[in-house]
Formats: C-alpha cells, structure tokens, sequence
C-alpha cells in the first residue's frame, strides 16, 4: 500500500495519481550550479526517537498573549501568493535521504525496523490537467526500498493546499500567534469541507486510489507568509485500506537555489505515524544536499553530477 499526496497543480485528482515514479524515458542532467542550502538547513536535525508521539491536532494552541490582531483573510492571501511564487520558481531537484522507521503490534512489541538511505528525486512536467509532481527514490549504501520508504509519497506537495485555488477545499481559521524557529508565525487551523472533493490526499492499494480529507495545522511566518511547519491527520480512517489513522509533522526550510533568486521552502525533517489497527508505523524522514538539475526525455535516468 502506498500513501499518496494528490496532485492539487493537475487539476483532477487522478491526475496526480498515475504519474508518481518517474519513467524511464528521463535524463536527469547536472545543472550548471548547486542548491545551497540557507543557515536553517545546514542546523542538525532535532532529536528524535522512534516513539508513538503523533500530531495532538485538535490540542489548544497557547497563543502570544501580546501580538497583532490575526487577519486570517490578509494571512492566507500572503501564503497563497508566497506558494504561487514558489511554484513558478521550483525546479526539478534531487536530495539525500534518510529514513528510520519501526514497526510495531497492538501490544507495542517490535515487529521490523531500520534505517535506510536513498538518492530523493523531484520531477516537474506539463500534462493537459496542468503540472505534475513525480517522485523516485534510488537507494544508495546498500539500502533497499521497503515498504517502509514507499510508504510516504508526495510530500512535497502538503503545503500546497494554501495554493489559491486550493484554499477554498479547506474550511480554515486562525488559533493565535507562537514563535517558531526564532519568527513569528500564524498558527492556521484547516480541515476538508464535506462540500468539496478531497484532492489533496489519497491511498492507493492495487490501483484504485481511496481519496480522504485532511485536517490539521499550519505555522504561516508573519513576514514572508512562508509555510514553516505543518502537521496532518485524517479527517476519518479509511476501511477499505485498514488505516485507522494517518498523521504527518512536517518541518520546512528555505533552500537557494543559485539559479534563482528566490529561497524554496521545502521538507526538512517530516515524521510520520500511521495506525493500521493491528499494527503502527513510524517513519523519520530527514533531507538534505538538494541539488537542482534539468530533464531531457529519451534517454535513461543518471545520477546528477557535482558541479
């Protein structure tokens, strides 16, 4: 079973669906210049051990007791602006990978766990319902691709249901103001409208594709708008696939790409907690050494080149 983010740029949902790996039909080129990755990136990742610590979702957010008056329509106008330009902007990139994960039963005996290492491979390309996210991961080290590391796809593409043509998916309210990393952020509550399809989310088990709801959090920088950590759950559990619950915590962080001026946001640290009833999942992802590269189609893929 794979879990799946949709592909919100593709216009409909099964759009996002059929184009996850990447075919063999692809160059990866080196590009001319690297990413460089901001102060942020370059900081270790936070301590993290492999416990059932999901998302309390629906826990008071303690707000700053002094801080502006939160405008939730000013708010997410700023981010839906931000994640169009970040659209326009982002390029194909590749990134190093490491995941851990542990599986364990009902009584929370150890079933399986490990950790794994892989070469992370982001695909953008023009179909007819818009853009495309594609998605592939090599693995390097003696890794091998577990059901583990397959279990999480998609997860660049989570903040972009801040998108503007995606907002209004979503019933969204603003729970206060906290600082994060060092910045004040707005803490933005969303949660799937019953009124509207879920395009954002989906499992997929031996082809057909079950889409569900999401609902959570978004920390939202004051300043810039920027998305700095998100957190997911489902809205329900999903019995055609035995998944009780699904949650995601998702920490960001701004990569500069020399190519560009701009600063992309993308995925950091992400833990990720899946309850199947008779079984949970944990997996830690953690990424780094983004690297920008270009696509040319006919040829195999290759491993993008240091400059």
């Amino acid at each position: 079973m794979a879990r799946n983010a949709l592909g919100p740029l593709a216009g409909a949902a099964s759009c996002g669906v059929v184009a996850w790996l990447i075919a063999s039909s692809l160059l990866i080129a080196p590009a001319s210049l690297a990413a460089r990755q901001s102060g942020d990136l370059a900081r270790q990742p936070k301590n993290r051990s492999l416990s059932w610590n999901p998302p309390a979702l629906d826990s008071p957010v303690r707000s700053l007791a002094l801080s502006p008056r939160c405008e939730l329509a000013k708010v997410l106008a700023q981010a839906g602006a931000r994640e169009s330009e970040q659209v326009a902007n982002l390029q194909n990139f590749t990134a190093q990978e490491k995941i851990e994960y542990r599986t364990s039963d009902v009584e929370n005996i150890v079933r399986d766990g490990g950790s794994e290492s892989f070469e992370y491979i982001v695909v953008f390309q023009q179909s007819p319902g818009g853009l495309v996210f594609e998605e592939k991961r090599n693995p390097t080290h003696g890794s091998s691709l577990s059901s583990a590391a397959t279990q999480d796809m998609g997860l660049p593409e989570m903040v972009l249901i801040f998108l503007p043509n995606m907002q209004d998916d979503y019933e969204m309210s603003c729970e206060g103001a906290v600082q994060r990393s060092g910045q004040l952020t707005w803490v933005i509550r969303f949660q799937q409208r019953k009124d509207k399809p879920s395009r954002s989310y989906s499992f997929r088990v031996n082809n057909v594709v079950y889409p569900v709801g999401l609902k959570g959090r978004a920390w939202i920088a004051s300043d810039s708008g920027d998305v700095v950590h998100m957190e997911t759950g489902l809205m329900e559990g999903v019995p055609a696939v035995r998944v009780r619950n699904s949650y995601l915590s998702i920490d960001y962080a701004p990569v500069q790409f020399q190519a560009q001026p701009v600063k992309i946001w993308l995925p950091k640290l992400v833990d990720s907690f899946h309850d199947f009833g008779d079984h949970r999942t944990i997996v830690y992802h953690t990424f780094t050494d983004f690297l920008l590269f270009l696509v040319q189609t006919d040829q195999k893929i290759e491993k993008p080149k240091q400059p």
